[in-house]
Formats: C-alpha cells, structure tokens, sequence
C-alpha cells in the first residue's frame, strides 16, 4: 500500500528552513458517509499523513491517526488548523503530548446582539465573575467542573440591562471547566502576529485541498466502498500528489540516490 510522504530525505530536507516543523490538518468530507482527512506540511506542501473516518465524526478524532508518525519526536511539530481543533478538549490533549497548537477557538456570541461572556472579568481564583455594570456574582461549580453564575439579583435595576439581556431571570455566565485555557487561546488569536500566521498557512491548505479532490480523482465522491479500501485509494491519492510536488520542487536521482536540485 502506497504511504504518503513520510520521506526523510528531500522531504524531510525542505522542512529545515523552518526552526519548528508545522503540521495543518483538515477535515474533507465526501458522498460514502466517510470523511478523509489530511495532515500537510505547509513548507514543502507535502501531504504527511491521511486518515479515513465516519462523516459525522468531529475532525479532532483523526489526530491521533494524523499525528502517528511524530508520537515519539523529542522536538514536536507545531499543529496548525480550524475551529475543529480549538476546542478545549484538542488543544488540551495537544499541548499535553507537546504539541504547540495554532488553532481558533470558537467565538462567543451572545444570540440577542448585547454584551458577550468576553465583556465578563473572570476571575478564576477567587471564583467570581464581573460584569460590565462593575456587579459581581460568585460562581458556583458542579461535579463536572462547569460552573455558573448568576446576576439575577443585580439584573433587575442595573442600567445596562438592555445591552445585556432580555431575559426577566437575568444574566448566568457558565464557566468551561477549562476556562483559563479558552481565554489564553482567544487572547491570542487577537494578535496581529498569530492572524497572519494562520492567513499564511490556510491557502496552502485548501490549494492542497483543491488537488486532493480534482475531478479525475474522483472529486469527492469516494470510487469504491468500504473503510479499508477507501483508505487505499486516499493513500494513493496522496502518494501520486507528493511525487507531483517533488517533481516541481526539482527531486531528481543522481549517483548518489535522490536529492532537490
């Protein structure tokens, strides 16, 4: 069965510019009820490693599968990607394996168009939340380590109310057991520094994307059925890609086997 590029001579060679090698993945969901997804190396614009799941697993399921070749980096590769694997839970599990993530979290939104959870000091250790009137509200934690607290005793005179939210109970903020984490990534991603990080990376992404599924490929729509063999076809995919991307980075055989002229 043919691998993608775990190549480590021209591949892995013209990763060597980059002081941290990168990994973007992606999920591309097809017509069989399965979904293929892709690890790339933005640099060469290899394809390092696919996997084949359920269409309606979430893409973070994949990593594992997308990441196996770099289990046992001492120096791992920086994980760059979509929403799909910002969640706390992703990037948890990332950074717990070493893995540096770049990787939005989602947005926090407030339905009525008023004041958002970000317009809320937090204060996690002394488990009490602000609101922007200057009233506080502790918050009270359940067994599962989400917690809640309600300004409903300060809502019904407060000024702002009608920038906040209709409701006659008044405003409950829930805190995500791993709040502090999802605050730290939102702060970042607000950095001119990680927006252009991540706006470099993504048209690489989806050009790669567009390559993957070219009609004659089949598109979308997966040419034969079953797991196993869908896999199969995505792995040759992704081979006949690479050796078309070498050949545009100039890999050529010569007496001392193949190297990038």
């Amino acid at each position: 069965m043919p691998r993608p590029a775990r190549c480590r001579s021209p591949g892995q060679r013209a990763q060597l510019r980059f002081q941290q090698p990168v990994r973007a993945l992606r999920g591309i969901t097809g017509d069989a009820a399965l979904k293929t997804h892709l690890s790339i190396d933005p640099e060469s614009e290899l394809i390092d490693e696919v996997a084949v799941t359920a269409a309606n697993a979430p893409d973070a399921q994949a990593v594992t599968d997308l990441l196996v070749g770099h289990a046992d980096d001492t120096d791992k590769p920086e994980v760059i990607g979509d929403s799909a694997y910002g969640s706390a839970a992703a990037r948890s599990d990332l950074e717990d394996q070493g893995y540096p993530v770049t990787a939005k979290a989602a947005p926090v939104r407030n339905s009525t168009g008023g004041f958002t959870k970000e317009d809320f000091a937090v204060d996690l250790d002394a488990g009490a939340v602000t609101c922007p009137a200057g009233h506080s509200a502790p918050v009270h934690f359940g067994r599962t380590g989400e917690g809640k607290a309600s300004f409903k005793g300060h809502c019904r005179h407060c000024p702002l109310k009608d920038k906040c939210t209709p409701s006659a109970r008044g405003r409950t903020i829930s805190v995500h057991p791993q709040e502090a984490l999802l605050r730290r990534a939102r702060a970042e991603q607000k950095s001119p520094e990680w927006q252009a990080r991540y706006k470099s990376t993504r048209p690489i992404v989806e050009r790669k994307i567009a390559h993957f599924t070219r009609r004659p490929w089949g598109g979308r729509k997966a040419r034969v059925r079953g797991i196993k063999r869908v896999t199969t076809d995505v792995l040759t995919r992704a081979a006949a890609l690479n050796w078309a991307r070498l050949a545009t980075l100039g890999l050529v055989f010569g007496d001392r086997g193949w190297s990038l002229s």
